[in-house]
């Protein structure tokens, strides 16, 4: 955000502030509590400076990053904030037993009644999320760009961002795919999901999706491969940064802990960066489908309620391991590292990123003349069944096909969901990475020569106790294949075809008994 949008957003925030302030009479004599609510927030109200979020007043403020985020309002900040809308009074008997009105301070313990005050929850406006770019809503059937300030059909709180440029649909479509042209997709229906990705954020803001997004699970085959790049790419779409949630086991400082508080600002874009290993978070999963009010307890303010809709979730990882609830609720995007010294586009400005950013007014407009072809079509969705948020499946299934011309959207997605939330696919995905980084591809490979690879590039297996020796690593080894295999030979993952093939062979001591039965699998990519 510019220093220009956030001294507009100051001025925006004073107006209907009266220069002259009106005399409060706080609670006193036969003031009630009620009535004087009800006048206070009658004052505060139209200046669109504090707002009713998940049950409590929240107010605005400035992080040291420059970001406008949301802050509960409480009573020791309530007795100076009430001070800015009201001259406050009250009465106090004389020496002669009559009531005066005197000037007060208002006193921690009344702030807090009245900020707990029914009144406070039905006269402040309700603010449902934040964004720092303009909304495209509908009104009365028709298309309106919402602009800085709180807009009251989307109750959303819109804190930056230019008007949106006006773009031709079909330039609008090709500009959006060029942001996408230079990810190595692993199949077209990645793709299309990555699409999707894009236009579900405006969506959503907008409330043409009632219901909730699933989390942008990234996944790559290496390590900066642009899983998290392109994350960020659609967070400047929106004139917006991620909120960072880095791996942390447990206690003070985890990742719901750092969800949690993530949450409590109210900036939507929130991503889990680059996680290792089992990714089990049972927060998560019941924040991807609460509906209305998620509580989130964070230090020092203990539990504190917010709306979940309008967040937006992003997840990346080099072989995401997860359970089947999470998979239920992502929309799995995977990527390919690109091959060494290929050159990626250089911009005027810079990387992708900072052409985003530089042009993000202009790519607000190609994803709102998107939304406005949709529209007009009279915002058909598709018959799509394979996902757990239908509402949204079916709304950009039937964009990405019909507008951007890709396959339907969740072509091959199912079986990255199986793939994610399955440790013995996971393991056997990370297998198959390590023999072709290696150059082991085309060569029939033993459970001995499979459990060296393991160790050699630190590869967890499934089942194997920690410090076991290489026999049980073996036998792990093979109860795991015939899970894999059971009544098959070759067994597909990320573009690989894993074969199995089984031979008799002589033992190499005759009086040891006769031939024994030799299992071994090729990695091959067709």
């Amino acid at each position: 955000m510019s220093d220009s949008q956030i001294a507009d957003m100051k001025v925006w925030g004073k107006i209907n502030v009266s220069k002259d302030l009106q005399k409060l009479v706080l609670p006193s004599n036969d003031v009630t509590i009620t009535a004087c609510a009800n006048e206070l927030f009658t004052l505060i109200a139209p200046s669109k400076r504090a707002f009713i979020r998940g049950g409590a007043v929240v107010v605005m403020k400035m992080r040291d990053d420059g970001w406008l985020v949301l802050d509960i309002l409480n009573p020791s900040a309530g007795r100076s904030f009430f001070e800015k809308f009201a001259a406050l009074f009250v009465w106090r008997q004389s020496m002669g037993g009559a009531f005066v009105l005197k000037p007060t301070t208002c006193p921690q313990q009344m702030a807090d009644a009245l900020l707990q005050s029914q009144e406070a929850l039905t006269l402040l406006p309700r603010v449902e999320g934040l964004i720092n770019c303009p909304v495209l809503r509908e009104v009365n059937g028709r298309l309106e760009v919402a602009g800085r300030g709180y807009d009251e059909v989307t109750r959303m709180l819109i804190t930056g961002g230019e008007n949106p440029s006006a773009v031709d649909l079909k330039e609008a479509v090709a500009a959006l795919l060029a942001l996408l042209a230079e990810f190595d997709f692993q199949t077209e229906g990645d793709k299309a999901r990555a699409v999707a990705s894009l236009i579900s954020p405006a969506l959503k803001a907008g409330i043409f999706l009632k219901g909730r997004v699933p989390a942008d699970v990234a996944e790559a085959d290496q390590s900066q491969s642009g899983k998290t790049y392109r994350q960020k790419v659609i967070a400047a779409l929106y004139n917006e940064r991620v909120s960072m949630v880095t791996s942390r086991q447990g206690g003070v400082g985890s990742i719901d802990e750092s969800l949690n508080q993530a949450l409590v600002t109210g900036r939507p874009f929130i991503q889990f960066d680059n996680f290792r290993g089992r990714f089990d978070s049972a927060h998560l999963e019941a924040f991807l489908t609460a509906e209305r009010a998620f509580s989130c307890r964070v230090p020092y303010r203990g539990e504190v309620t917010v709306p979940p809709e309008h967040y937006f979730i992003f997840l990346t990882s080099n072989g995401v391991d997860t359970t089947r609830d999470l998979a239920n609720r992502s929309n799995i995007i995977r990527i390919r590292k690109k091959p060494p010294g290929f050159a990626f586009t250089k911009f005027p400005e810079g990387d992708l990123l900072t052409h985003v950013r530089h042009w993000q007014a202009y790519y607000l407009g190609c994803v709102l003349a998107v939304i406005r072809a949709w529209h007009a079509k009279g915002k058909p969705i598709t018959i799509e069944t394979r996902h757990d948020f239908r509402e949204w499946v079916q709304m950009v299934d039937w964009i990405c096909q019909n507008i951007f011309g890709t396959v339907p959207v969740m072509d091959g997605h199912q079986q990255a969901q199986e793939r994610v939330s399955n440790p013995a696919l996971v393991w056997l995905r990370n297998l198959v990475l390590a023999i072709n980084e290696v150059g082991d591809l085309n060569r029939p490979l033993t459970a001995t020569d499979i459990n060296t690879l393991c160790d050699s590039a630190d590869i967890t297996i499934p089942g194997l106790q920690s410090g076991a020796d290489e026999d049980k690593a073996k036998r792990a080894i093979g109860m795991l294949m015939k899970k894999l295999f059971r009544d098959r030979d070759t067994v597909e993952t990320d573009g690989f075809s894993v074969t199995r093939e089984e031979k008799y062979l002589p033992r190499e001591k005759p009086s040891a008994g006769g031939d024994f039965k030799s299992k071994t699998y090729t990695v091959t990519k067709p």
